[in-house]
């Protein structure tokens, strides 16, 4: 496509590559992660490395700010990539989401026992904000290669092939030199109408007097929302009904994250965030009781382990996006088993902030190979 349109999928960058998990505003962590990484201030590397980051780079931490402003130069640079998270596209989409009220200059209550405001930076200026938004929207939502897939948080072979056929039209367009540039805000905008009917339909089916039969609607239309919308399935995921009600992102929740990467069949290393994985704390009594989110999807997975059949699947969102619960309740750096991390390709490696390095073995078919012993550390 030329210069006004982006593409929803590209291609990731050959060679060696260090993919960063989600950040969340954790300026410190990053820039710890990148100097131990061997990183300069151009995101260049001696080794010819480049960096690749998978979106959620803002929100809840101290300074998202911060963090776009680093990320933002190294991609406009040509040294970095990233994929939009759904931090990032609430943004584009002006939803105000519980912590990103840093970004409309608006200090917040995030924690949750809501008993005082968490310290965040916020936006400078509208300008800051109009450069960031100009930013995010000419960004992907998947990188691929032949052998590496890299997207927030699910890929399938319908929402993948909807995100192409959209490319594919934009480049269409393109040559017929249409006025109007596409992004992902464009797509975002037509997947959602598409949507929205199918939702209408499965609501309007329903006599309104009939509670229980409209409850269910009403939460199969929620399912459809999420599930038909190439977007959000690649954002956030794909969902399905939640066993118990559960508090996550600030509120009590119905629909619970499905854990698509079970039935993946597809020939590359898909590497995600999203899905808050932890390491078994080094104090539990001290963190005994408190449960800021979701129970870890990956807990019979082993904390460095793949998962998913095919060439497997690969979280690396180590949950440092809620160290702002640790700083609240006054506990170490680190203490519910947050972490950053960065995978290391071709070596398979996990460095974390904090000088860790571990080998991320080969699990696949959700197996628990490694659990024990990893989280005896």
């Amino acid at each position: 496509a030329s210069r006004r349109s982006s593409l929803l999928v590209r291609k990731l960058f050959e060679g060696k590559l260090d993919i960063i998990g989600d950040v969340h505003g954790e300026a410190g962590a990053l820039c710890t992660l990148m100097d131990r990484l061997g990183y300069d201030g151009l995101g260049k590397h001696p080794d010819g490395r480049r960096l690749v980051f998978v979106g959620d780079l803002v929100d809840r931490g101290p300074n998202s700010v911060a963090v776009v402003d680093i990320v933002r130069r190294l991609v406009e640079a040509g040294n970095s990539q990233m994929v939009l998270g759904n931090h990032e596209l609430n943004l584009l989409l002006g939803k105000r989401k519980h912590g990103n009220h840093w970004f409309y200059g608006e200090p917040e209550i995030i924690r949750k026992d809501k008993a005082a405001v968490s310290f965040q930076v916020l936006a400078p200026s509208k300008a800051w904000r109009d450069t960031t938004l100009q930013f995010l929207a000419k960004q992907p939502l998947v990188l691929e290669r032949k052998d590496i897939t890299v997207v927030h948080a699910a890929i399938d072979p319908k929402s993948l092939k909807a995100l192409k056929d959209w490319d594919a039209e934009t480049v269409n367009k393109e040559a017929k030199n249409s006025e109007e540039p596409r992004g992902v805000l464009q797509a975002y905008r037509v997947f959602e109408t598409k949507v929205k009917e199918e939702m209408e339909a499965c609501i309007t089916c329903v006599k309104e007097d009939d509670e229980k039969a409209m409850l269910e609607a009403k939460i199969q239309a929620a399912l459809i929302e999420q599930n038909n919308n190439a977007i959000k399935v690649t954002s956030s995921g794909t969902e399905g009904r939640a066993k118990e009600k559960y508090f996550a992102g600030g509120k009590w929740r119905v629909l619970e994250r499905c854990k698509w990467w079970e039935s993946y069949v597809g020939e590359p290393l898909v590497v995600c965030g999203h899905y808050w994985r932890r390491f078994a704390p080094k104090d539990p009594k001290l963190v005994q009781g408190f449960q800021p989110s979701g129970a870890d999807p990956f807990a019979d997975d082993g904390d460095f382990v793949t998962t998913g059949g095919g060439g497997g699947v690969a979280c690396i969102d180590y949950s440092v996006g809620i160290r702002y619960e640790e700083r609240g309740k006054g506990w170490p750096t680190g203490a519910m088993g947050t972490g950053l991390a960065a995978l290391r390709m071709p070596e398979s490696t996990l460095m974390f902030e904090d000088g860790r390095v571990e080998k991320m073995l080969a699990g696949g078919g959700g197996g628990t190979g490694g659990t024990a012993k990893q989280q005896e550390k």
